[in-house]
């Protein structure tokens, strides 16, 4: 009876979600309830989820504190699958070539989109299809749409299968031997445990966004009310040379006040959370040596645009996110080693973790080889993903950072080192690398992250790993049957043109066309390999090794290697509220010690939990007012 309680609440309100947050989200611009896509932010505790478990902690009579572990790691991975975290930016990537200006047989794209396998995408150029999505007032074309997303979740699944076995294969090493941290745990932790509402410290902190978010949403549909401001703009008083170049329009310098992130920065280790921000003001020196160098303007060798302009930033000199990225492969690189005697103890044949990883394996590399991508490459290609999917779970299960994605492009490391243009690849294996950022523009790069908080929440409450996994399987499954059936009806109802313009879906409607950038460009401008780019991915892989190295030798050694790598790279969208945070925490442990620490930590769970609070409460009223492209997104 438990068990088909727990299955009819995780199918009940992942359903529920999938209906719900087409409008929300889709449709009347609300806030994001089930993530945004890929890139790191106040969308790291999904709305739903957090707000599903506070609900079923408040009925516990009924449902156990196992069940509602399960319930949490089972929501995380479904619900994010309906919306923002998967289907809004999925789905409108399939037809946005083939429609309009992409699809005309005298334009640049048209070539490829003649590659395009007829599993892979509903209908060809200008057909039914794509018309109907973006022109709306039509019906869902199901008979169109079957194949496609029948394959397309063949990949989900083996991807979401092969992810699990890997975690499973690394769960002793992280876990049991080296017991990472999971410091974002201690939210639905303290919700499960059912103690935090009875704590007069929440309530004062999560006093903090309600306040801040009422009256900012109040001032939205009020204009009269007036705003609070929460971010400086330091541009705004940097406007003489030389200090302006510290704040070019593609690496923002603002000072922003989040609650959520600020509790979130209080949970994470005290020197990642430093080292965030202190690499972050560390990128602001690096740009003005280049404009001193007078190289702020040097983009390097590579395609112009790259179909990932946000996810790049800044394209030019000294190359962020590049040195980012080099980071992050020696940390992935570096855990694998750590971990090479466990995981050669782990890996048997008589191991169903292992017979998983070869059939998830051979599932992908056939699928990507079929979607065009050369068998050696395409193989290569998912263990990129997969080192960098494990890297990015490193950063949330041990540094606490505010990761909800894999914001990174498959394709362009091979581009980067290979060179691109005419006849430098076929056109198949431009069109399958653009498809393929699938994994860059959405959250299921974060599934392995997901994962190892759902083992870590069945272990702290005595539930059973193959309990654990088929709650998290069947939420994957009810999810992506959600999204398919409520985003389709939404897109093909109102048009992607309208959700765009007058909906919710400025950003979500606009990502398929990065697919399409992304194939073009590599594929008709022609590069050599770009070593200024490979210079500095090695340059961001040395000073991680460095710093790494300093951490193993000196106990008190201040910076962390994490943050470097997400200071460098993502700090310019969360680097204010993370000195807050961490500023809050060293005063804490400096002068109270643990227990201080402790004792006012669930000021700081109501920092987080009333943040997620006043989504809920402002898509309710979203949906209330009924007004599209109105609501309220804090």
């Amino acid at each position: 009876m438990a068990a088909l309680r727990l299955a009819a609440l995780i199918i009940g309100i992942t359903v529920a979600s999938g209906w719900l947050l087409q409008r929300v989200e889709l449709l009347y611009n609300g806030p994001h309830l089930a993530g945004a896509g890929s890139m790191p932010g106040p969308q790291v505790f999904l709305a739903v989820p957090i707000g599903a478990l506070a609900a079923v902690t408040l009925m516990r009579r009924w449902v156990g504190p196992g069940d509602r572990a399960v319930l949490y790691a089972a929501l995380v991975i479904g619900v994010s699958a309906t919306a923002s975290g998967l289907m809004h930016r999925f789905l409108p990537g399939l037809v946005t070539g083939f429609y309009g200006g992409f699809a005309q047989p005298t334009g640049p794209y048209y070539r490829f989109l003649q590659v395009v396998p007829d599993w892979l995408v509903p209908g060809g150029p200008n057909e039914a299809p794509a018309i109907g999505a973006f022109e709306g007032g039509a019906a869902v074309p199901w008979g169109e749409w079957l194949w496609p997303l029948a394959m397309w979740s063949v990949f989900f699944g083996a991807f979401f299968l092969t992810c699990f076995c890997l975690v499973w294969l690394l769960r002793q090493r992280w876990l049991e031997t080296e017991r990472l941290g999971f410091p974002l745990l201690e939210v639905p932790r303290a919700l499960i445990a059912g103690d935090l509402f009875g704590q007069r410290l929440f309530w004062w902190g999560a006093l903090v966004p309600t306040l801040l978010l009422g009256i900012n949403g109040w001032h939205h549909y009020m204009p009269s009310v007036p705003e609070i401001t929460t971010r400086l703009a330091m541009e705004h008083f940097l406007l003489d040379d030389p200090w302006k170049a510290m704040a070019p329009f593609e690496s923002p310098f603002h000072f922003e006040f989040v609650p959520l992130l600020v509790g979130a920065a209080f949970l994470a280790p005290v020197e990642v959370s430093f080292s965030t921000w202190f690499f972050y003001l560390l990128t602001r020196v690096q740009l003005l040596v280049a404009h001193f160098l007078g190289r702020s303007e040097y983009r390097g060798d590579f395609i112009p645009g790259h179909g990932s302009p946000w996810l790049d930033w800044p394209s030019h000199f000294p190359f962020f996110m590049t040195q980012a990225r080099g980071g992050l492969l020696f940390l992935g690189l570096f855990s694998l080693w750590s971990a090479r005697r466990a995981l050669a103890k782990a890996i048997s044949w008589r191991s169903r973790a292992t017979w998983g990883l070869v059939a998830g394996l051979l599932v992908l590399w056939a699928w990507t080889t079929a979607l065009g991508v050369p068998p050696l490459m395409g193989i290569a290609a998912l263990v990129l993903v997969l080192l960098l999917a494990l890297t990015f779970a490193r950063l949330r299960i041990d540094g606490g950072l505010p990761i909800v994605g894999m914001p990174q492009i498959v394709g362009y490391l091979f581009f980067v080192v290979l060179g691109t243009g005419a006849g430098h690849f076929a056109d198949e294996t431009y069109m399958g690398f653009g498809f393929l950022a699938v994994f860059g523009f959405t959250m299921i790069g974060i599934w392995p992250a997901l994962q190892f908080e759902g083992l870590k929440l069945a272990e702290i409450h005595g539930v059973s790993p193959r309990r654990l996994i088929w709650g998290m399987a069947l939420g994957l499954a009810v999810g992506l049957g959600a999204g398919y059936l409520f985003s389709l009806e939404t897109m093909y109802e109102h048009g992607l043109f309208a959700l765009q313009e007058q909906g919710g879906a400025r950003s979500e409607a606009r990502i398929g066309r990065y697919y399409n950038y992304l194939f073009k460009d590599a594929g008709t401008v022609d590069g050599g390999t770009d070593w200024v780019r490979l210079g500095f991915h090695a340059a961001g892989a040395g000073c991680t090794y460095f710093l790494a190295l300093m951490r193993q030798h000196f106990l008190r050694w201040p910076l962390h290697p994490m943050g470097f790598v997400f200071g460098t790279g993502f700090g310019w969208l969360v680097w204010g509220s993370v000195l807050c945070g961490w500023l809050c925490k060293w005063l804490a442990v400096r002068y109270g010690g643990a227990q201080t620490y402790r004792r006012v930590m669930p000021f700081f769970l109501g920092m987080i939990c009333g943040e997620v609070a006043m989504r809920l409460v402002w898509a309710a009223i979203a949906l209330v007012q009924g007004e599209m492209g109105g609501g309220y997104r804090p």
